[in-house]
């Protein structure tokens, strides 16, 4: 099985620069977000889905999609593609799985219909569960920060929105996997905020970042991140803004950000550059793994860890030229797929008993109207017990029953648990990796956009 990344598709239908790309829960959709508009492909099929109608205008802020992220909620298996454009609007599309097609959720325009690009986006929970809502944060040209969230019924709703001091220019929002709130790293300056999901209010300031933050990916624990700082990318501590690694890119051809995102459990890092391909760097020791070639030049890439198989996604931003989105696929060999493990999060980082969101674990619950079967199995174990004492040499007859009693609970038979090894299959659940999305890309930059 190869240990390197190989070409998947090619997707085909971008007219103009990307400036976002974005995977949907478990892959089941790719989006392209940029000059062009959106596109939408179905990756079972490699095929184009069904998109509410948008003008091909790239000279019109209105219909030029800046930032994108997705949700999808477990209840009623919904996926939702969020879109940030240039000129301020938040745009929600739901997918319909009975016409196969999205369809308009909202549209809230810019506040005060004044033009307010929406420079970054980014979501708590990509697959939320039962029961829980969605949180989804903004950062716009304005040096406004907006938190809203989305329930599995589609109410989406302003949690608050703050504006930050003129001397904060936001280029990157990112949500705390662990607490929710909100990092900004603004593009000059080196200043990190952190702010309370709740209020908006600043928690915390950090002065001496880097000079400069072209694009910043976060990690799945939220304690460390990744930012590109003019020539290269560099790895930091969050708590101390310790630089931990250096991943060389080079000397850039042309001074727009190059983007960046953490794959594979965070032991790799996935950079554009502005000379036809992404780069792949392993985390450990800085060294360059592989080099992904894109023909047309200037790329945007996200990448994605799915049980079997790891996914990277690059694409063209160079202007006024069509742009193909290419699927770069590695397979996971089956038995690293049974012992991944969750990433550690030391007590110097973050101090908490939260498992971090990149991990969903699926267990299982006890129906109210089915607790007598239930309390017949704790009749039986108590007789276990009992007979343990009393009649000894009777035991292993009696556990025997215990550890194989099956009941039919809704047409399906259940066993209770009778060994260390089905008792963690039973409280581990599966898992799924969530998707790190980036902007940016030759010739178009987010923070004052421009085309070259």
């Amino acid at each position: 099985m190869s240990s390197h990344y190989e070409p998947l598709t090619t997707l085909s239908g971008a007219r103009d620069a990307i400036v976002s790309l974005a995977f949907s829960a478990k892959a089941k959709f790719v989006s392209a977000a940029g000059y062009s508009g959106v596109c939408v492909w179905d990756l079972s099929t490699s095929a184009p889905t069904p998109l509410p109608h948008m003008l091909f205008a790239p000279q019109n802020p209105k219909y030029v999609m800046t930032s994108s992220a997705w949700v999808y909620f477990q209840k009623n298996k919904r996926h939702i593609l969020l879109l940030g454009s240039m000129r301020g609007d938040m745009i929600l599309w739901d997918y319909r799985s009975d016409i196969k097609s999205f369809q308009v959720l909202y549209r809230v325009p810019p506040m005060e219909n004044t033009t307010d690009e929406i420079l970054s986006m980014d979501v708590y929970e990509q697959d939320i569960s039962p029961g829980r809502v969605g949180r989804v944060v903004a950062a716009t040209a304005s040096r406004r920060i907006t938190v809203w969230t989305l329930s599995s019924s589609g109410e989406f709703s302003q949690v608050f929105s703050t504006m930050l001091d003129e001397n904060i220019n936001p280029k990157t929002v990112r949500m705390c996997k662990i607490t929710r709130d909100i990092f900004v790293f603004p593009f000059y300056g080196g200043e990190i905020l952190c702010l309370d999901y709740k209020t908006g209010a600043i928690k915390s300031r950090k002065s001496h970042g880097p000079a400069m933050m072209g694009s910043v990916a976060l990690s799945n624990t939220s304690n460390k991140f990744v930012a590109y700082t003019g020539k290269n990318f560099q790895l930091y501590r969050l708590t101390t803004l310790e630089v931990l690694k250096t991943f060389s890119a080079g000397t850039p051809v042309v001074m727009f950000s190059k983007t960046v995102a953490f794959g594979e459990s965070d032991n790799i890092v996935v950079g554009g550059t502005d000379r036809g391909c992404a780069l792949i760097y392993e985390v450990n020791t800085e060294e360059i793994l592989q080099a992904l070639n894109y023909p047309r030049g200037g790329l945007v890439q996200p990448t994605i860890t799915l049980p079997d198989r790891h996914l990277v996604a690059i694409a063209g931003s160079t202007a006024q030229q069509p742009a193909e989105v290419i699927l770069f696929e590695k397979l996971i060999p089956p038995e690293e797929t049974s012992s991944l493990s969750l990433p550690t999060v030391t007590h110097r980082d973050v101090i908490t008993a939260h498992p971090p969101a990149d991990f969903i674990f699926v267990g299982f619950y006890l129906p109210k109207k089915k607790t007598w079967y239930w309390a017949i199995l704790s009749v039986l174990a108590v007789l276990a017990f009992i007979g343990y004492h009393i009649f000894p040499q009777h035991l292993p007859q009696v556990c025997l029953f215990c550890c194989h009693s099956e009941i039919n609970i809704d047409g399906r038979w259940c066993r209770s648990p009778h060994s260390i090894e089905t008792r963690n299959q039973t409280i581990t659940g599966t898992r799924f990796r969530k998707v790190w999305v980036l902007t940016g890309g030759p010739g178009i930059f987010t923070g004052q956009t421009w085309i070259m």
